[in-house]
């Protein structure tokens, strides 16, 4: 639980950090990668607490598709 809030702090400091300095130009795709990174690993950090809770977990993207269901 604590990976969670450590990146949900890092990722909306980093958010409002953007908003709040002005345009030097054109944004990296570095950047773009590094939030989403820390959005994915609070997201990871979650799936094994649904399935202890009892919930399927989908995941779809394009033609890709992860599916894990709880068993019971």
């Amino acid at each position: 639980m604590t990976t969670f809030y450590i990146t949900l702090i890092t990722s909306l400091l980093l958010i409002v950090g953007g908003f709040i300095t002005p345009p030097i130009g054109q944004i990296d795709g570095s950047v773009l990668t590094a939030v989403g990174m820390l959005v994915l690993f609070a997201t990871v950090e979650k799936i094994p607490e649904a399935i202890r809770a009892g919930r399927s977990i989908k995941v779809q993207k394009g033609n890709f598709c992860a599916e894990i269901e709880a068993s019971d």
